[in-house]
Formats: C-alpha cells, sequence, structure tokens
C-alpha cells in the first residue's frame, strides 16, 4: 500500500520550502492518532508500542526547542 507523501514537492521561487499550515496540521493530527494506536496496542499487551511512545516524546521535545528558537527569532526582529 503506497501512502500519500505529507509534503508533496511544490514550485516555488523560494530558496526554503516552508511545509504549509495544512501540512503541520496534518502531521499533527497523524501524530495523535499514533498515540491513540500505541495506547491501544500497550493495553494488548505490544509493548513493543514503548519505543513509539519514545519517539513521540523525542518529537514533542524537538517541537519545544524549536519553539524556543522561534521566540528567539521573534524578539531580535523586534530588536530585543
Amino acid at each position: 500500500m503506497k501512502t500519500k507523501s505529507l509534503f508533496p514537492k511544490r514550485q516555488s521561487l523560494r530558496l526554503i520550502q516552508w511545509p504549509t499550515e495544512r501540512e503541520v496540521e496534518a502531521v499533527s493530527a497523524r501524530l495523535a492518532r499514533m498515540v491513540k494506536v500505541g495506547i491501544r496496542s500497550e493495553a494488548k499487551g505490544n509493548y513493543f508500542a514503548g519505543d513509539l511512545a519514545c519517539q513521540i516524546h523525542e518529537i514533542i521535545q524537538a517541537t519545544d526547542e524549536l519553539l524556543k528558537k522561534s521566540q528567539v527569532l521573534k524578539r531580535k526582529a523586534r530588536g530585543h
């Protein structure tokens, strides 16, 4: 089964290819579903789901670090 890419190729004049808001929201929704599936799998005795939980925690921590960096960029843009 072929899955659709979350980030389809886009043509743009920008050098940096930023994800769209829709793409970010789609990733968030998929992560939320993965958490639900992981919880159900663990409840059924599949303790390999713990690896999934660890990876999702890493994604959350990385996202938190990105949010902190974006705050620094906002302050710099305002001249603080």
